[in-house]
């Protein structure tokens, strides 16, 4: 079986180059006044919010990854499917809150399922990838 441990470098990679863009946005929208940005991006608070989500996302998936190769853990494909879904899933909400801030009053039970299914994947492969570190570590003792 292949390992697919690329997936994680590739979201933290993901992750990295959209909180960058991120930055140049808030630049233009803060020091060049820029309006066809802040028409874009209303809600400028959330556009930061989303950006330090993302830059969060790309050194807790860089760590993971790091620390994975180091003890020679080879997680299940779809665990590392799990951290790269979820790793740039999660930060997404406040990108679209960003964009539309009134999106969080609306929507109902619906929405409030569809944020709790977005958060799933990371958390699952977050403590997956942390039992199998720990397993690993105290086995090293």
């Amino acid at each position: 079986m292949e390992s697919q441990m690329y997936l994680l470098p590739l979201a933290a990679s993901i992750c990295l180059l959209t909180a960058l863009l991120q930055a140049w946005l808030m630049t233009m929208v803060r020091y060049f006044d820029a309006v066809f940005v802040k028409k874009l991006f209303p809600n400028y608070r959330d556009l930061v919010r989303s950006h330090i989500d993302y830059l969060m996302m790309t050194a807790l998936v860089f760590s993971l990854y790091l620390v994975l190769i180091n003890l020679e853990i080879q997680l299940p494909s779809f665990v590392l499917w799990l951290v790269f879904v979820g790793s740039l899933y999660n930060p997404f909400g406040f990108v679209l809150q960003a964009i539309k801030p009134d999106i969080v009053d609306g929507g109902g039970i619906v929405a409030k399922v569809g944020v709790v299914f977005g958060f799933l994947p990371l958390t699952i492969g977050l403590i997956w990838s942390a039992v199998e570190i720990l397993l690993v570590s105290v086995d090293k003792l």
